[in-house]
């Protein structure tokens, strides 16, 4: 399990003190690392995330020189002594869709490509390169098996991004938030089923999520490219129109997340059963400056002086909580 270290707040312990909260939730990896916080984590065994940011994928796809020198600013100066797992070109791009953020959707494989290579002539060999993806990049995802990608994005975009993972090998990164749908139809969502308990074909609503861009995937002639939870959680403060957002919701939701994933036997999903799937919870902190309504500032597992929400180990190896 993995936490994803947002900084989007004026009140957040340092990068060193960060760290230790880190060790202390037992994390295994950290998502979104800026240059203090890989400094701070240098020595650790903790894996680490970075990430190129959306706006410069453009330029990079059309400079190899461009793409050394990123990765020679941002990932060089921390290697080996901090362990860099993932290099994820942009987040999200596929939910913007102006004339700009298509000419970043048909630019990305070949920044991809560009950043593989320096990566190469530098020596470093062991990084996986991917991008993250939300759940709207699906034009139908219900029933699962009828998961596929939109129609503006399935062959001239998923599919040469879907054949440069599996030929490096890397993985899916999906950001897959069961409070969303589950908030928007509360009715006909029961809220058992987004908290990963129930007794249908499917048992949760995760699982849903997941295999429907499986079967995407599969569509596309790609059904083993590994999936990663890039993000996940459930806010535990809200606006007073919103609904669900409290501290015993996110508690529940982040517990049962944190026991099915790190099962001593895999899961995985219906569609790929028995799989481990990466996954990082949002997030460290709540953040208070996050724009949007008042759940955008609350999915902490910690709050900004660095105490718990509630009480979580993301190894599931401490006794059971109250």
């Amino acid at each position: 399990m993995g936490v994803n270290c947002g900084q989007l707040g004026n009140n957040l312990p340092s990068p060193s003190r960060s760290i230790v909260l880190i060790k202390s939730l037992k994390a295994g990896h950290v998502k979104h690392a800026n240059p203090d916080i890989l400094n701070a984590l240098e020595g650790t065994n903790i894996q680490v995330s970075i990430m190129v940011p959306n706006q410069l994928i453009s330029n990079i796809s059309s400079s190899q020189s461009l793409a050394n020198e990123w990765v020679r600013t941002n990932n060089v100066p921390f290697y080996p002594k901090t362990l860099t797992h993932y290099l994820l070109v942009g987040n999200e791009i596929f939910s913007f869709s102006s004339n700009q953020d298509r000419q970043t959707w048909y630019g990305l494989v070949q920044a991809m490509s560009r950043l593989k290579y320096s990566l190469k002539i530098h020596n470093i060999r062991n990084i996986k390169i991917g991008t993250t993806i939300a759940m709207d990049v699906l034009q139908s995802s219900f029933p699962p098996s009828n998961g596929m990608f939109r129609s503006d994005i399935s062959i001239p975009v998923m599919k040469p991004l879907l054949q440069f993972l599996n030929r490096t090998k890397s993985y899916s990164f999906l950001d897959a938030y069961p409070n969303f749908p589950w908030s928007g139809d509360p009715t006909n969502i029961n809220l058992d089923y987004a908290f990963l308990k129930g007794n249908q074909t499917y048992t949760n609503l995760l699982d849903q999520m997941l295999d429907s861009v499986i079967f995407a995937m599969t569509k596309l002639g790609f059904p083993n490219v590994r999936l990663v939870i890039a993000e996940t959680g459930w806010p535990n403060a809200r606006d007073v129109d919103q609904i669900g957002a409290n501290i015993f919701n996110t508690a529940t939701y982040n517990r049962n997340l944190i026991r099915r994933m790190t099962s001593k036997l895999a899961i995985g999903t219906p569609a790929h059963p028995n799989v481990v799937i990466p996954t990082f919870i949002f997030a460290l902190y709540n953040e208070n400056q996050k724009g949007g309504p008042g759940t955008e500032r609350h999915w902490g597992l910690l709050n900004s002086d660095g105490t718990s929400v509630y009480e979580v180990d993301l190894t599931e190896k401490r006794p059971k909580f109250d």
